[in-house]
């Protein structure tokens, strides 16, 4: 059993929030469409206590909540000026409640629903807007809402399991730099006086360990410097498109994490492009918007390079071959699906398989690199604690 908050519209066109508890979420949204209500949204109560600090009220999140929304009521038979109202009266945070209202003044005035978001590109991307124009033109804007916030949900959600995944290694890091840096700048400099003052020949590794703090203690503050001015140098080189397509190329060969990297950008793009394509957008135009969402510039290139080929009627796959652009068994699904006419559906599940893959790939990295973070700072914090330890037994000797 569980708490479920959910939001429906009503008969009379009011849109109503409640909470109530059954065995899970389909059993509320059977009910409550059984009711005779509309099912805008539904979630548990317990999740949403758990992220609400971190994104409940962030415009992404309420972006998500607006697309569905909007394609639950328009699916419904609602006009869509009408949807937008009823949007806006239900929305709590001033800010979106104001865009949303911006958006329906566009229509009003005789705007398309993809010229009035285009106004707000801060948080209506271009893929997203194209999205909603395909949807227009083809007449299946309900759908395009329903299949896009599904999209940016299930987005979000692996983003957020990522988040949560990395906060204790990223934690274990941040401890480990934080005790070798007190070590070294705090406790060793009160040894080093110690040893001084004693005037004994000091084990090599202390020496490097006392060497090495008092480079740390008088020129902290410059390896500060240093380090700022290299990533704002490392900011400026990466405009250059030819220097960040060949920084980018080197992301994708690093071990593990390449992989990672490429088969979240390569299940952004299927996913994109397939859900165009199933709405009627032409290859060439929804290469063109799906390659947008390439974070990747190298991968960028490869989708450019290719379009010429596309263009001469050869379709998508078969100039992808020799670039190695899809994983291996997804490049042999999407040929199958090209030759079959099933493009558009082979790409969404080559998604749903890379992201499964992705998550699997990050949960069994995170499980190795704790314990090799824990071993690691323990080593490091150990060395150095032995090294002092050795040239106290010196002093003892010595005194003896």
């Amino acid at each position: 059993m569980g708490t479920f908050k959910y939001r429906i519209l009503t008969r009379g066109s009011s849109v109503v929030e409640g909470k109530k508890t059954v065995a899970n979420k389909a059993e509320l949204i059977a009910f409550l469409k059984k009711s005779g209500y509309i099912v805008l949204h539904v979630q548990e109560v317990a999740a949403s206590r758990k992220s609400s600090f971190f994104s409940d009220r962030s415009i992404k999140k309420l972006t998500v909540f607006f697309t569905q929304e909007l394609g639950v009521l328009l699916d419904s038979g609602i006009p869509l000026d009408r949807s937008m109202k009823i949007l806006s009266e239900a929305q709590e945070n001033k800010n979106f409640k104001d865009m949303i209202l911006e958006i329906l003044e566009g229509l009003k005035s005789g705007k398309s629903l993809a010229e009035s978001l285009n106004t707000f590109p801060n948080i209506f991307s271009t893929v997203y807007v194209n999205m909603v124009l395909a949807g227009e033109e083809s007449g299946v804007l309900p759908k395009v809402l329903k299949r896009l916030g599904a999209f940016m949900e299930r987005a979000q959600r692996i983003k957020s399991e990522i988040t949560s995944s990395l906060m204790y290694p990223v934690f274990l890091i941040f401890a480990g730099v934080l005790s070798v840096a007190a070590l070294m700048l705090l406790v060793i400099p009160k040894f080093s006086t110690i040893f001084e003052e004693v005037g004994i020949a000091l084990p090599l590794s202390t020496q490097l360990l006392i060497n090495l703090s008092g480079i740390g203690t008088k020129f902290g503050w410059l390896v500060i410097l240093l380090l700022i001015g290299m990533y704002f140098l490392y900011q400026r080189l990466m405009k250059k498109s030819s220097i960040q397509e060949s920084v980018d190329k080197k992301k994708l060969k690093i071990p593990i994490l390449g992989d990672i990297f490429w088969r979240i950008d390569v299940s952004r793009f299927s996913r994109t492009l397939g859900t165009l394509l199933e709405n009627g957008v032409p290859l060439l135009n929804s290469i063109d918007i799906a390659k947008a969402v390439l974070s990747n510039s190298h991968l960028g290139s490869i989708i450019e390079q290719i379009k010429p080929d596309i263009k001469a009627g050869k379709g998508l796959i078969v100039p992808l071959g020799p670039k190695s652009f899809f994983p291996g068994i997804a490049y042999h699904l999407l040929t199958v699906g090209e030759e079959t006419g099933t493009l558009d559906e082979m790409l969404i599940r080559v998604s749903d398989t890379l992201d499964n893959d992705v998550e699997h790939r990050i949960k069994r990295l995170i499980s190795l690199a704790e314990p090799a973070l824990i071993l690691f700072m323990g080593c490091a914090i150990g060395a150095i604690v032995i090294s002092m330890l050795s040239a106290i037994f010196s002093i003892n000797e010595v005194s003896f």
